[in-house]
């Protein structure tokens, strides 16, 4: 469970976005039955507030970007061929999700190279992955660890969560490799940390033996997806594409007038799932909070 954004305004409206995972996978089904409150240490009772929870994914607008390697050993063989074929049709099923993808391309170099920027615009998607070449290639290397940070940084440029607008966007990171990180140009844990603390879900199509899976499964928080062949890209961008579907419906908003009128509180938000429990919390003022809070329209 994880808190996205907050905010609390007069006349007493207090509103928290707010993600639910469990064992790693999504939840995508949680209710008001599901979540208890408490303000300033007490239970919320009904008779005083009025609260309400409602999925965020009909107002969600997602971005996906899919950072493909072109290192070497992506260029040979009949390997790129395949990934670019199972990648245009993946591109192809996020526009009819209404995702906007963008498509980037990364090897040893210090820059991954942006081929399209974010659009559903599926000829300019297709047309850019159908012309990856050896051309694109600046050098043979594979700088995973560095393309995992710079695409972060760029979904940090277009993504905006938002409670209170009525549009807020989230973003994914897809990485397509068949390696672990050759050119140190950024440390292996500097690159989890980044994952760590980013809100972008990440996830990681590898091309890979059993020897570079804990590697790849490190940055893949929400996802690493192997295929031990060429051939077996399809599958892995199959599941790779349900997961996405599934991460968009994870998101929920809470809206709550408070009947307090103190300096300052914190609402904790429970929610019950399985046999398991989860705790967020927000702080916030409430000298401005008085009569006459209503619930946004859902």
């Amino acid at each position: 469970m994880r808190k996205v954004d907050a905010s609390a305004d007069s006349p007493a409206l207090v509103q928290v976005l707010f993600s639910v995972q469990c064992d790693g996978e999504p939840v995508t089904d949680i209710t008001a039955a599901d979540i208890s409150l408490a303000e300033g240490g007490s239970e919320v009772a009904g008779t005083e507030s009025v609260w309400a929870v409602e999925p965020h994914s009909a107002a969600l607008e997602t971005y996906t970007l899919l950072l493909i390697d072109v290192s070497a050993s992506i260029l040979e063989g009949d390997t790129l061929e395949t990934a670019q074929d199972v990648a245009a049709e993946f591109a192809g099923a996020l526009l009819q999700d209404n995702q906007h993808v963008a498509v980037g391309i990364f090897d040893g170099d210090a820059e991954i190279r942006t081929l399209v920027d974010f659009t559903q615009d599926l000829d300019a998607l297709t047309t850019a992955i159908d012309e990856i070449s050896s051309d694109d290639q600046l050098d043979s290397s594979t700088n995973l660890n560095g393309a995992v940070h710079q695409g972060l940084e760029l979904l940090d440029d277009r993504v905006t969560p938002d409670v209170e607008g009525q549009l807020m966007s989230v973003g994914s990171l897809v990485l397509f490799t068949d390696g672990v990180d050759r050119a140190n140009r950024q440390s292996s844990s500097s690159a989890r940390s980044a994952v760590s603390s980013s809100d972008h879900s990440v996830f990681v199509v590898g091309l890979v033996g059993e020897e570079a899976i804990d590697d790849l499964e490190a940055l893949g928080r929400d996802g690493f997806f192997q295929a031990e062949q060429p051939e077996d890209l399809m599958e892995a961008f199959d599941d790779l594409k349900a997961s996405l579907l599934d991460e968009v419906n994870k998101y929920y908003r809470l809206s709550y007038c408070s009947p307090l009128r103190r300096p300052r509180t914190t609402l904790k938000i429970e929610v019950s799932y399985e046999d398991k429990k989860d705790v967020i919390r927000h702080s916030y003022r409430t000298n401005d909070f008085g009569p006459n809070c209503s619930l946004p329209t859902p």
